[in-house]
């Protein structure tokens, strides 16, 4: 089984990986693993769980133990049993005894008390199901409500360079304090922060002849101590990513990133109660 601490800094997202042509995937994906890539995302929601269900081909075709298999729990959640039906779930599908980490994918998702679900997530690790605890898209105090009562490992979130109200609502100090490793998705919003060339991300990728998603992938893992997460299937795109981790800039440049702000992002309510406004999973989607 994989430490928490032996997660390598890139996660492996499966958002949009195509069920239809999953030998192609798989290739990729393993691609991803021999590169050191071990943090498996996943989620039924995606394509109904045929997903889930169809990278069982990955997992067959490497070494349970050094695999990192991140499971998320969807809506919705109308009772404790409901927990761990969706995690039997997908047990059976990737025909495996245990997850390495449980998460609640959204708070609104569950209809009834949050510490209530984690509670039963507890129980659980306790009967060997789950190997760690995790929380996602949550604001700080329903983080600290949880923490209180049921330990997290985990805080999954949206965290980016235009997008940083993690940090702005000290969820990012609160996991620093508690042993709480962050992992931020939407890192590079799907290539959309490139595409906008913002004038000292250019300055910064000729600076160090990289990408400019290598330079933000640098920024999140070796200034920020994020993991990352990011979804591609693209070799070349894996390859990329992974060379992301071979260079250091200068203490200056991350100062730079570190205090670079959005207005258009910034100026965005997030809707926390999920009533009608912009939900934090879909902050980084507002603008392309």
């Amino acid at each position: 089984m994989i430490d928490k601490n032996q997660i390598f800094e890139i996660g492996i997202g499966t958002w949009k990986i195509d069920p239809e042509n999953i030998e192609s995937e798989v290739e990729a994906l393993l691609n991803s693993y021999n590169l050191g890539q071990n943090y498996l995302s996943l989620s039924m929601l995606y394509n109904n769980g045929e997903v889930v269900k169809k990278l069982k081909k990955f997992i067959e075709r490497v070494d349970r133990k050094k695999l990192f298999i991140a499971a998320n729990l969807e809506p919705n959640i109308e009772c404790e049993t409901d927990v761990e039906k969706q995690l039997d779930e997908y047990l059976t599908s990737l025909d495996i005894e245990y997850v390495d980490m449980l998460q609640l994918h959204k708070p609104s998702f569950s209809k009834i008390p949050l510490i209530n679900v984690y509670k039963e997530i507890q129980r659980m690790v306790e009967i060997g199901k789950v190997k760690y605890i995790g929380i996602s898209n949550a604001s700080l105090e329903q983080l600290e409500t949880v923490n209180k009562e049921v330990k997290i490992d985990f805080f999954e979130g949206i965290y980016n360079l235009e997008c940083k109200i993690y940090e702005d609502i000290k969820v990012i100090e609160y996991c620093n304090q508690n042993d709480i490793k962050f992992l931020c998705y939407q890192p590079l919003r799907r290539n959309r922060t490139a595409l906008r060339n913002y004038p000292l991300l250019v300055e910064l990728a000729n600076k160090y002849q990289k990408t400019q998603n290598q330079i933000i992938l640098n920024w999140l893992i070796k200034e920020k101590k994020m993991i990352a997460l990011v979804k591609t299937t693209n070799i070349h795109r894996i390859n990329e990513n992974k060379q992301a981790l071979d260079f250091e800039m200068e203490k200056e440049d991350y100062q730079k990133l570190n205090t670079f702000r959005s207005e258009e992002f910034d100026n965005i309510k997030v809707d926390w109660k999920d009533n009608g406004g912009i939900p934090i999973d879909q902050l980084a989607n507002q603008f392309m």
